[in-house]
């Protein structure tokens, strides 16, 4: 199926940008309830299990395999690095620059549209983010490592399907459409790290790059995550993970203290308290009756919903792997809680510095934009600190990098799928899915560059609301009725960690 994309969008390119385009439109406006309340769903039950005495249930036996650092970077490194590096220098000075339509009696580039510019960021990468992601990590999780499961998407749906079940039609068709989904979704983050790289080198340089270029140049990316995938997850993932969250620190931290320091603390803390107070108009926002909201709705929230969607077959399978000896309750804080903390961070530093100096007149990062595309701004912003062709170039690394370990983990999650949930798949077997998708990604940037990527995903990641909230929903019902209902009775809820009961699935 996937070749035969590829082979159609080459021989009749027009049909395809149009069919995307076109799709982008009626998916994106009219399946925006789909999106926003499965999301909303996903994350309340996933807060409640957090909470609950099933938090206490172990998954597998023995400690975890991986330290706090290392786990914590290869979570956040798969679940949030493209578009945390992508759209953290870029994201919040957009929505200055055009307030949305939330916060429409807002004035756009003063002072005050900082705050619900910098808000919106932080929820597009707050809680909501890791619902879906968690949603089929958590219970394929304890399925494998509590009850023998095999590593498939299709064993999040053990409760519906039966486990004798999984290699029926239903079961295939799941693990098929998570292969798709897992393609559509790196595919877009690929491109878009692609399209950072060719702006940033065009901003600094003033090399142009045309449409084979820019092929050339995802090669290249592929061929660097590729050679980090065939070194394992030990050696290649968790030492890049590692690299990478230590870079991003260290940029953080110049940023931080180069940058208006008071003034980004200041604006991170109103922007944090507008995110909590909003987060249900926010979540449940579709633009319906406001002049502009449905479009830019489809825009910017449907479209990270659906990308996290998309991603959720890859990031669900890699979590679940790296999470063997944690706890319910250990997984889902570091997603809700440890990496919401990280993304209010980073886009409160990157995000907030960006405005404050676009409005000091310190840097033309607006302008940038206009002219290279989203992607150059965080060359415009590092660039305009002191010593900047030094964080400029860390810019660079951290971007090539950080997409670097995403791609290892999707294609180590599409491997896996692939050979009927192997937990090492064949070095071949990853090679041949690595290669393809800087194909995809190859293809979609040529076809229409950021506008085709956000409309692919949006087609993709459809189908996996529903796979979501059915693996979360029937995972929580499997554990009331395995262990009581928690909701009445603590007691009976709260099994011990190495409980193991008998297997009835």
């Amino acid at each position: 199926m996937t070749l035969a994309f590829v082979a159609l969008a080459g021989l009749r390119t027009s049909l395809v940008q149009t069919g995307i385009n076109r799709a982008f439109t009626v998916v994106g406006q009219n399946l925006a309830w789909l999106y926003l309340g499965s999301v909303l769903l996903l994350v309340a039950i996933g807060a409640y299990l957090m909470v609950s005495p099933y938090g206490n249930i172990k998954l597998g036996d023995g400690d975890p395999e991986y330290g706090q650092f290392s786990y914590l970077a290869m979570f956040f490194s798969a679940g949030l690095s493209a578009g945390v590096v992508f759209f953290g220098p870029s994201e919040s000075i957009t929505h200055f620059q055009t307030v949305p339509p939330l916060f429409a009696e807002t004035a756009p580039q003063t002072d005050a549209a900082m705050i619900p510019a910098l808000a919106y960021s932080l929820f597009h990468y707050g809680l909501s983010a890791w619902g879906a992601y968690l949603a089929v990590g958590i219970p394929v999780a304890y399925y494998v490592y509590n009850r023998g499961a095999p590593f498939r998407v299709s064993t999040a749906l053990i409760p519906i399907l039966g486990r004798e079940n999984l290699d029926g039609v239903v079961g295939r068709t799941v693990d098929t459409l998570a292969v798709i989904a897992t393609l559509g979704g790196i595919a877009t983050g690929l491109g878009f790290i692609a399209t950072q790289l060719l702006t940033g080198v065009t901003y600094l340089t003033g090399v142009e790059f045309g449409s084979v270029e820019t092929l050339l140049a995802v090669v290249g990316i592929t061929t660097v995550f590729t050679i980090s995938l065939l070194a394992g997850v030990d050696r290649g993932i968790r030492r890049l993970s590692d690299f990478n969250l230590a870079l991003m620190m260290g940029l953080l931290s110049v940023t931080f203290l180069l940058g208006p320091t008071l003034e980004i603390l200041n604006l991170g803390t109103a922007a944090v308290g507008t995110y909590l107070s909003e987060f249900f108009a926010m979540s449940l926002f579709t633009g319906n009756g406001v002049e502009g909201g449905a479009s830019w709705s489809s825009y910017w929230t449907v479209f990270y919903w659906a990308w996290y969607l998309a991603w959720a077959p890859f990031v669900g399978l890699f979590l679940a792997r790296i999470s063997r000896g944690r706890t319910i309750r250990q997984v889902l804080f570091t997603g809700f809680v440890s990496m919401s903390a990280v993304s209010v961070v980073w886009f409160t530093v990157i995000g907030g510095t960006s405005m404050l100096l676009q409005q000091a007149g310190a840097a033309d990062i607006i302008g940038a934009i206009s002219e290279y595309g989203n992607g150059v701004a965080g060359y415009a912003l590092f660039g305009a600190l002191p010593l900047g062709a030094v964080w400029s170039v860390g810019f660079f690394v951290l971007v090539v990098t950080f997409f670097a370990t995403s791609a290892d983990s999707s294609t180590l999650a599409v491997a896996m799928l692939t050979t009927g949930g192997e937990a090492s798949p064949s070095r071949v077997n990853r090679l041949f899915w690595g290669i393809l998708q800087g194909i995809i990604a190859s293809t979609l940037v040529v076809l229409g560059g950021a506008d085709a990527l956000r409309s692919s995903v949006i087609i993709t990641g459809a189908p996996f609301a529903f796979v979501c909230v059915a693996a979360f929903g029937s995972f929580l019902w499997r554990l009331s009725s395995r262990y009581g209902a928690a909701v009445f009775t603590q007691e009976k809820a709260g099994p011990q960690p190495t409980e193991r009961p008998a297997d009835d699935d």
